[in-house]
């Protein structure tokens, strides 16, 4: 009896082997799917490894391990945090991402979003850049933003889990990540805030048209940042540089007053930038930024830095017109030189020493009474230096 039982197994194993011939490849394949299906929980990913393992199963090991991955997701609710499950998801995708399955891309991440798990969530960070992660673009877009919203709203922000998705994308290289990138760079600091502006530069887009527009249309946080991003492209020339200085001051200058102090910072890089350039094309910024700051100088004494940068920027623009705005400035300062206050002084220095550098001889007058005038020494002398180098 015992003899007749292992005839009929060695039969069976013939006869298996005979149907292997046929068509090796889809008979082991389905034998494996066949065996894990019917497997329990527990010994699943004992036949995931016995098919890794298995030199004739090599080439079909990636739609095996998509089934069991789609069989985890399909099973999450009920199994969600067994430990088995976790096993099996664990081995599943490391399968798809050393044999480079990039068919299963889509259930990949569908496990990622269904299982908040960290082990799964790095297991899958290890994979993705095996897989067809430029399918993924949109996808990943969206999880950082509402991870960002998270953060926001006083989750704490977790690195290993978004360095490694900032990456993705910047070797995806797709334009639509910008925006999410960009916010990633004003929402984090530190390493993160790094990650996501490296990546953000990887992108083979207009970096340049993309930031402009930023500053001229949105938030001033996010005029900022996109200014700054700029600043920091090592492909950024010295004729950009000035374009964007001017973009980027007109923007400030047409921010509403109530939110202008949000602003501040852009407004007085830009004029920096302009005035260590000579950028004559923003004369007219220039001067809007001036006139505005010349009425705040008059409610309020405090506000005397942004007029004296502005004075500044002006006196390197070598142009006629900055020199009888600040000439006629200087005559009315002038006609009330004994009841000027030390902030007043201060400003009438700045203005008499940008004369200079103009040296257009329009501004003899206001400068000549400027040297007579009951000023203290040091404005003096800066008239009589800049009378001097008035070209005639």
């Amino acid at each position: 009896m015992i003899k007749k039982s292992l005839l009929f197994v060695f039969i069976l194993v013939l006869s298996g082997q005979a149907v292997f011939s046929q068509n090796p490849g889809e008979t082991i394949l389905q034998s494996y799917e066949r065996i894990f299906v019917r497997s329990s929980l527990s010994t699943k990913v004992n036949v995931l490894s016995d098919a890794a393992n298995d030199e004739a199963a090599a080439q079909f090991y990636g739609p095996l391990c998509d089934l069991a991955l789609r069989f985890v997701i399909l099973n999450a609710p009920l199994f969600r945090d067994d430990p088995d499950m976790i096993n099996i998801t664990v081995a599943a995708v490391r399968g798809l991402g050393s044999y480079a399955y990039k068919p299963a891309t889509g259930t990949v991440w569908q496990a990622f979003l269904g299982f908040p798990d960290n082990v799964i969530r790095y297991e899958i960070l290890k994979a993705l850049p095996f897989l067809d992660t430029l399918s993924l673009t949109g996808k990943i877009n969206d999880f950082i933003a509402g991870e960002n919203r998270r953060y926001i709203s006083g989750v704490p922000a977790d690195a290993e889990l978004l360095l490694p998705l900032f990456a993705v994308l910047g070797g995806n290289g797709d334009v639509s990540s910008y925006p999410v990138l960009l916010n990633s760079s004003i929402v984090y600091s530190g390493e993160l805030r790094e990650g996501a502006i490296g990546a953000f530069y990887k992108i083979n887009g207009n970096i340049f048209d993309y930031c402009v527009k930023v500053i001229v249309n949105n938030a001033p946080e996010e005029k900022l940042a996109a200014f700054g991003l700029l600043l920091g492209w090592s492909e950024l020339g010295e004729e950009e540089k000035g374009l964007l200085a001017e973009a980027a001051l007109d923007a400030a200058l047409s921010v509403p007053g109530d939110r202008r102090t949000e602003i501040q910072e852009l407004s007085q890089a830009s004029l920096l930038i302009i005035r260590e350039s000579g950028w004559v094309r923003a004369l007219p910024q220039v001067l809007k930024y001036y006139n505005q700051s010349l009425a705040m100088f008059r409610s309020d004494l405090s506000f005397k830095q942004p007029l004296v940068n502005a004075i500044q920027c002006l006196g390197n623009l070598k142009n006629a017109g900055a020199a009888q705005t600040l000439a006629l400035q200087l005559g009315l300062y002038n006609s009330r030189a004994a009841q000027l206050q030390a902030e007043e002084l201060e400003v009438v220095q700045a203005m008499v020493n940008a004369l200079g550098q103009l040296a257009y001889k329009a501004s003899y007058d206001a400068l000549h009474y400027a040297s007579i005038l009951p000023y203290p020494r040091q404005i003096v002398e800066d008239a009589e230096n800049a009378l001097a180098r008035l070209k005639w």
